[in-house]
């Protein structure tokens, strides 16, 4: 009889090198969320502006 081996228990995210990825992942630009607020914003009425100055 074949003898049975331990299956090594290795999470699936390990297998696929998910977690290798997320912790070489560096951070290099640091945005506030207030930043990305107010810059959205600033799009929205700069879109709406646009639209009534020129209407396509």
């Amino acid at each position: 009889m074949p003898s049975k081996k331990k299956k090594e228990n290795i999470p699936v995210a390990s297998m696929a090198g998910l977690i290798r990825y997320y912790e070489e992942e560096k951070e290099v630009i640091k945005v506030s969320p207030t930043v990305v607020i107010v810059a959205s914003i600033a799009v929205v009425v700069v879109v709406a502006i646009l639209s009534k100055i020129l209407p396509i």
